[in-house]
């Protein structure tokens, strides 16, 4: 190996050969032990989950900058450092606030071999041992869907799995659209539910047919779409010139956890011969869990299926997959016929996955899934995710058994929505949106909210299984506490009239 630092400046022949350099041997070895640091650190529950520092003042601590000179090996650490000094720790046991968290120790090794390697998934040639990983481990999540055929792709997320689920949806309706584009199309229609992701906006943005194509469905008290609410809407798009040609349900939605009613949304999107895709990107690996199957029921109707093991399955940022039925309409919708320095008539073609894809240049994320399916097994994820709903229900019921305390929304799966009370006089939301700030500031916590119907609520999320009921007591406790003392320090002009 060679490690070219500054010096170099000798031309074709001033590689410095790695083994006779034990600075960058060094480096490298300090690098771990920070790793190592870094781990032990974001376990250790007294240590904040962030040193805090305003966005204006951290720019002036980092002093970021690159000069023209270069910086020796031995510099890289001090970067090294001051990252990891003002990262996030999201695998803190008081990190809460986003869908990603925890540490998955063969995903993590699985990462750092992606990284050394350093491929795109476009061909089999560059990427042999990668292209196999990741056609078996799409037909091992389509063997959770109940579809006897399908394919699959690892894509950039959620938003992007959304996306391609409604351009293959529309491509397969009007079959002259990927040649000659949509000015001849009629006014098209998505059907979602009001509390469905914003990723099906920004997707009707990006294939062209507007944002105003997509209909809001309103759920039920549960936080479902429901059939009938579904038909209605149907029918009225269409009574005003509207071409529905799709209808996505959403397996675990981001404020609530809800899971809409899949078979019927199912159910009716056949009867009117409309796509149907499920949005699993946070719920979608619930399905490991044999006890909790049933919250998937109609998925084996469905034709696009979206599931990011980023989430639920604990997978290092960016692993999502977009799973659909038909095996041939992914290569069919998408592929294109002019780059033939790239894709060759070989005799591994058939293995090549950049066809299928949007993407050119795609990072090789399958490995990091298979270490850890492969460490963990169906059984363990299963038990993983059954800890996690066990880890729910406590602290739903700690939230209804503290009179401090109020359920926003009824626990669907993975959220719990709830809220700290305040007396007469006070703003409910004003008081738990600046509690969750200054949680963040001081580095006690980091939790989010979202707005329900009935006003603002903090949204605790359930996917680090190293958590366990103490981490949630802790949080109870600190959340009261910062509210507490905040509303007796608030100021007479802070109270509503």
């Amino acid at each position: 190996m060679y490690f070219c630092a500054r010096k170099c400046d000798g031309g074709l022949n001033a590689r410095v050969d790695m083994d006779q350099k034990p600075l960058e041997k060094e480096v490298l070895a300090e690098v771990f032990k920070l790793i190592n640091q870094w781990l032990a650190d974001s376990r250790e529950a007294n240590l904040p989950v962030i040193n805090y520092v305003s966005p204006e003042e951290l720019s002036k601590k980092l002093q970021l900058r690159i000069d023209a000179h270069g910086m020796e090996a031995d510099g890289l650490l001090d970067e090294v450092r001051q990252y990891l000094n003002y990262a996030v720790r999201t695998a803190h046991p008081s990190y809460l606030n986003q869908m990603f968290g925890g540490f998955n120790f063969p995903a993590f090794i699985g990462e750092i071999i992606t990284a050394l390697t350093n491929t795109s998934m476009y061909t089999y040639e560059v990427a042999p041992v990668a292209t196999l990983m990741e056609m078996k481990l799409m037909d091992k999540m389509i063997s959770f869907t109940g579809w006897n055929t399908g394919t699959g792709s690892l894509l950039t997320g959620g938003s992007n799995t959304n996306m391609v689920a409604m351009l293959l949806a529309r491509n397969s309706m009007f079959k002259d659209v990927k040649q000659n584009g949509i000015s001849g199309l009629p006014r098209l229609a998505i059907f979602v539910s009001a509390r469905s992701h914003f990723s099906m906006l920004k997707g009707a943005n990006t294939i062209g047919i507007g944002q105003d194509a997509v209909m809001k469905v309103r759920p039920d008290d549960q936080g479902r779409m429901r059939g009938p609410a579904l038909q209605v809407a149907i029918e009225e798009a269409m009574e005003k010139g509207m071409k529905p040609f799709m209808v996505c349900s959403t397996a675990g939605t981001t404020e609530t956890g809800a899971f809409d009613a899949i078979d019927e949304v199912a159910a009716v999107a056949k009867s009117f011969g409309l796509w149907h895709h499920v949005d699993g990107s946070w719920g979608g690996s619930i399905l490991l869990s044999e006890k909790r199957r049933g919250m998937f029921k109609g998925l084996e109707e469905a034709d696009s299926f979206s599931w990011n093991p980023h989430k639920l399955m604990n997978i290092p940022l960016v692993c999502s997959a977009l799973l659909v039925k038909n095996p041939n309409v992914m290569r069919e919708e998408i592929q294109s016929y002019d780059a033939d320095y790239i894709y060759h008539q070989y005799e591994s073609a058939a293995y090549d996955l950049g066809p299928a894809s949007l993407q050119c240049g795609r990072r090789v994320d399958s490995l990091k899934l298979w270490l850890a399916w492969k460490f963990y097994g169906d059984e363990g994820y299963a038990a993983r995710i059954e800890k996690l709903f066990d880890l729910a229900a406590y602290a739903t019921s700690y939230v209804e058994n503290d009179p401090a305390l109020e359920l926003m929304f009824p626990t669907q799966s993975l959220n719990v929505n709830f809220r700290y009370k305040v007396g007469p006089g006070y703003d409910a939301d004003q008081i738990n949106e600046m509690v969750r700030y200054q949680l963040i500031r001081e580095g006690i916590t980091m939790v989010n909210y979202c707005n329900l119907d009935h006003g603002l609520s903090i949204r605790l999320i359930f996917l680090n299984p190293d958590l366990n009921e103490s981490d949630l007591d802790n949080f109870f406790r600190n959340f009261k506490a910062a509210a507490n003392g905040l509303i007796q320090s608030l100021p007479a002009a802070a109270l509503i009239s």
